[in-house]
């Protein structure tokens, strides 16, 4: 059984879209069990489109890399789901900013594929979003396979500049402080429903 201790703090539980409530929370390396659980989960075509590439687990230094954050300059948040008391990871958001360019962060989410459509990417976008704009992060930048044509629709809708190189696109995606700056469109206004939550209950403020 989980201990309740753990939602204490930097975490909280939001509704996705079939109504059941996650808790999303900061990735610890209490998590690694749970973490590497979930990876598992992953189908050949997520693994691929995630990481560009086939492979059946994660090396332990890869597993390390995710688990060792600071919250500030690598940020790492995790969904889970609560089943018979257990909790169950069904995915990750991160981001890592630049070493070159410390206003420039890059940005990573992954959701095991029982739970992609029901709004889990988003909501880990949203607490991306939110957590770099308050780190003087201004743009998340990352590279989305060319066929992966939903994820890049919807960071176009966020206002995202798409610059097509081969097989993928390089994403530059500017962090507004202003949340109402976002584009006026319906992919934006769900990210900016929860970042008006996460704004109202003064998240990790």
């Amino acid at each position: 059984m989980f201990d309740l201790k753990i939602f204490a703090g930097n975490s909280f539980f939001y509704p996705i879209k079939d109504s059941t409530y996650l808790c999303f929370k900061t990735l610890e390396h209490e998590d690694k069990e749970r973490f590497i659980a979930g990876f598992k989960k992953l189908s050949a075509k997520t693994v691929y489109q995630r990481f560009f590439g086939f492979m059946k687990e994660l090396t332990d230094e890869q597993v390390e890399d995710f688990l060792n954050t600071d919250q500030k300059d690598h940020v790492a948040w995790s969904a889970f789901d609560i089943i018979d008391d257990e909790l169950v990871g069904v995915g990750v958001g991160r981001f890592r900013r630049s070493a070159e360019n410390p206003n420039e962060a890059e940005l990573a989410l992954t959701v095991i594929d029982e739970y992609q459509g029901k709004g889990v990417g988003s909501v880990l976008l949203a607490i991306m979003y939110y957590l770099a704009s308050k780190n003087d992060i201004a743009i998340f930048t990352g590279t989305i396979l060319a066929d992966n044509t939903k994820l890049i629709r919807r960071f176009k809708a966020l206002g995202a500049e798409m610059t097509r190189v081969g097989w993928e696109y390089e994403m530059r995606l500017p962090v507004f402080t202003d949340f109402n700056s976002l584009p006026k469109n319906q992919y934006s206004s769900v990210i900016k429903q929860t970042l008006e939550f996460l704004t109202e209950n003064n998240f990790c403020s």
